[in-house]
């Protein structure tokens, strides 16, 4: 019958912030939960009904909480983002996580079909659960990548400070420059470059551009976790000091602009990139795992 009760509802405004709240006691393993709460409380609250008309369906995220009124102290939440570009993040401090498996079943918020990118902690116990889930059509997941988090305090990242190289000017990107940056980006998919647009757009971007020829030869972003994201510099310009420079201005960027602690997500086998997060001062606190679905 159409008056089942969901398991979920989508969260309101001082619920969003209670749950941040709760999170926030848990820093600074739990900074991966924390930053993606807040980056979605601050765009749901930025976003007006005519940008959303134009803006990414990744950065178009509702978070749901159980659908009941104990004041969610388990913390438990599944964030959605819209069908063109299919994110679902979600945690729980509940163990074993019944409420969560429970509503991932018997929940009508998820669409199955449209094969989700799942996002979750370092949960091998949710991880198993959404492996066994009964639901239609049956999820399976065909690969997943584990990345660690790396850390730094609001404190420590609003004091960095970092000297450009004299070849080249540091400065904001625009939302043109959000084709190349999809063009660099090995995870590309048939979305993505809208998804760049939009976080130019809304979070901050910054780029290094030669001074003589005025191209852009290095790129760093803050993503849709409010981590610093997709830092890349053009092979022929690697090792001079350009990547280190871009990390610093971003994290100093983030901390200064959001009063908020900052923090990026590596891919555990990515030596050079941990080199740098490293001697900017960054510290491994917690794990992040995606989950890609086939269909089947």
């Amino acid at each position: 019958t159409d008056c089942v009760m969901d398991p979920l509802r989508p969260a309101r405004v001082e619920e969003l912030k209670h749950l941040i709240g709760i999170y926030k006691q848990f820093l600074p393993q739990s900074i991966q939960f924390v930053s993606l709460l807040q980056n979605i409380l601050r765009t749901n609250l930025t976003l007006h009904a005519t940008d959303k008309e134009q803006v990414s369906h990744r950065l178009q995220k509702t978070v749901y909480i159980p659908n009941n009124e104990k004041g969610n102290r388990l913390a438990t939440f599944v964030a959605i983002s819209r069908e063109e570009d299919l994110f679902i993040f979600m945690n729980t401090l509940e163990v074993p996580s019944t409420e969560l498996t429970h509503a991932l079943e018997n929940t009508t918020y998820i669409k199955w079909g449209i094969k989700p990118m799942f996002v979750i902690g370092d949960n091998s116990e949710i991880r198993a659960k959404l492996s066994q889930l009964t639901v239609e059509p049956k999820v399976q997941f065909e690969s997943w990548s584990d990345c660690v988090n790396y850390w730094m305090p609001q404190t420590e990242a609003a004091k960095l400070s970092y000297i450009v190289p004299a070849d080249v000017e540091l400065k904001p990107l625009q939302v043109q420059h959000a084709k190349q940056l999809n063009e660099w980006w090995p995870y590309r998919y048939r979305t993505s470059q809208q998804y760049f647009e939009s976080a130019i757009k809304y979070f901050g971007a910054f780029g290094l551009f030669d001074k003589t020829s005025g191209e852009l030869v290095a790129c760093v972003f803050q993503n849709d976790h409010d981590a610093v994201g997709h830092l890349y510099t053009v092979s022929e310009r690697c090792n001079r000091g350009y990547g280190c420079t871009l990390a610093k201005a971003i994290t100093k960027h983030i901390a200064v602009q959001y009063k908020q602690d900052v923090h990026t997500f590596i891919d555990g086998n990515n030596e050079r990139s941990i080199r740098l997060f490293n001697k900017i001062g960054y510290k491994a606190v917690s794990r992040t795992e995606w989950l890609v679905t086939s269909k089947h």
